[in-house]
């Protein structure tokens, strides 16, 4: 999802997008684990050895790789988004200021501004990626919210619509006001 949320549908001269580069030492990216993509790395060492000889862009096997988890996490494994995939993503071998261009947690007015003023989304399209967080676990050191987004780890594995459930159940609260790791919470640890 960071490599494509850095979108700017009215930046002609640098789009940036879904083109296999994010900057990892950017703080909007710091939750993501250190060995995502290196030298050496599992998912680089799968690409490296099985993909890119048939030229396939990293762009677009990270893409494939997020349709693959979306598929493999969703509820009878019904979300399958084979065949809506285009290839023909192009790759960047760099991409200053991509974190800058990474949502902030500060409500619907940051939902509009990212997601559909500079994305070009629907508010249909944003709810449906925001659903996303149903999946995975934030850490404090990162993003200030700890623990997952769902009841437990072993829900925070299913791609379905817990998230949701927990954002109109729980009374959520922000934390970390003005802050880099500004957040909301529920206050229960998850």
């Amino acid at each position: 999802a960071h490599d494509f949320m850095d979108f700017d549908r009215n930046d002609a001269n640098n789009p940036m997008g879904p083109d296999g580069c994010f900057d990892p030492f950017h703080p909007a990216n710091a939750g993501l684990p250190d060995d995502l993509w290196c030298d050496g790395c599992l998912l680089t060492n799968l690409y490296l050895t099985k993909y890119s000889e048939h030229q396939i862009s990293r762009a677009d096997f990270w893409i494939v790789s997020a349709n693959a988890v979306i598929r493999q996490t969703s509820v009878n494994n019904g979300l399958d988004l084979r065949d809506t995939f285009e290839w023909g993503r192009v790759d960047a071998n760099s991409c200053g200021g991509q974190g800058d261009r990474i949502p902030s947690p500060r409500g619907c007015s940051q939902t509009e501004d990212v997601f559909l003023t500079r994305m070009g989304l629907t508010w249909t399209d944003a709810t449906a990626l925001m659903g996303a967080h149903t999946l995975g676990r934030g850490d404090t050191g990162f993003s200030g919210h700890h623990g997952t987004w769902v009841p437990s780890n072993i829900e925070a594995m299913s791609f379905d619509k817990t998230y949701y459930e927990e954002v109109f159940l729980n009374s959520w609260h922000p934390q970390n006001i003005g802050t880099p790791r500004e957040d909301w919470t529920t206050g229960n640890g998850g």
